[in-house]
């Protein structure tokens, strides 16, 4: 019901309720042997809280009028400006049946992991930032073939535009290279995009860090977060030589096909913790909020 709702007031692009309907269905696909909690709730509620010691207002997901934490301990506060973010976490937990299975609440880690290691750990930031701008010198999208014909092709087609994006986006040269494992980019080009992660909003962050880490490139991920690109998009940059290799050998049975799952998994919840809403929007949807007293039903 109230995802229904922040559609019809805040216009929700078609592709995004698409990619988190794909992701949805893709948990069929995780480790069946995954060990599970069982449900210990009756009702999903989503609430508005406005704090009286100067917090930011925020989203949280109630199981039984109780706030959902990470595990952290932390109460899972959502941005008030990213209502179908609170919307679809709740649904990710209205979903859950008898046992709760973690791999499919990738939206609930991603916003725990923003809370607790990103929030307010400046050493927690730093290792993240750090460790992302390794990526920088050996970033799939930079290393280019020339043969086969079908890879080349395909290397042009996905990754040519993601790079004419980033050198606009940061005015700055991105080399790539062909037949080599490195490619140092300039220490001008590093700076930029090290000042850039640098400034990135907790949830942000671990966005780009989940997207960075599933893709095998920075490049791909910063396209992703400032929505330059679609998750499926994304996600089709990033198996550039799976695809290849399929056109060639074709699909290997489960593993191409898990691999292809998880992937669009993990860059679907990407995509959908980056869709913010304008504030006359937001308030739009507060209303809807109060009208079902919060109760969740998709």
């Amino acid at each position: 019901m109230l995802l229904r709702g922040l559609r019809s007031v805040c216009a929700v692009p078609r592709q995004v309720r698409a990619v988190h309907a794909c992701a949805v269905r893709l948990n069929a696909g995780a480790d069946r042997a995954e060990q599970s909690m069982q449900r210990f709730w009756k009702d999903v509620h989503l609430a508005f809280e406005t704090p009286s010691n100067g917090d930011d207002e925020h989203f949280v997901v109630q199981l039984d009028r109780r706030n959902l934490r990470t595990p952290g301990g932390a109460k899972l506060a959502i941005p008030a400006d990213r209502p179908l973010l609170a919307c679809l976490i709740a649904q990710e937990w209205d979903e859950q049946t008898q046992l709760i299975k973690p791999h499919s609440l990738p939206l609930t880690s991603l916003m725990s992991r923003a809370i607790d290691a990103l929030q307010d750990d400046e050493r927690g930031r730093k290792e993240v930032q750090d460790y992302l701008m390794r990526y920088l010198d050996t970033d799939t999208v930079c290393f280019f073939d020339k043969e086969p014909a079908r890879l080349v092709q395909l290397q042009k087609e996905r990754w040519t535009p993601l790079l004419e994006w980033t050198r606009r986006l940061l005015d700055a040269d991105v080399h790539t290279a062909t037949g080599t494992l490195v490619c140092r980019q300039p220490d001008a080009t590093r700076a930029k995009v090290e000042r850039l992660v640098a400034g990135l909003p907790p949830l942000d962050l671990a966005s780009l860090e989940r997207a960075v880490m599933v893709s095998k490139s920075m490049i791909i991920g910063l396209a992703l977060i400032h929505r330059y690109i679609e998750a499926e998009q994304a996600a089709l940059a990033a198996e550039v030589e799976t695809a290849s290799q399929v056109a060639a050998w074709g699909v290997i049975d489960d593993s191409h096909d898990v691999d292809h799952a998880e992937l669009r998994r993990q860059l679907a919840s990407v995509a959908c913790a980056q869709v913010s809403t304008e504030p006359e929007l937001v308030e739009k949807f507060l209303q809807v909020l109060k009208k079902h007293d919060g109760a969740f039903r998709t």
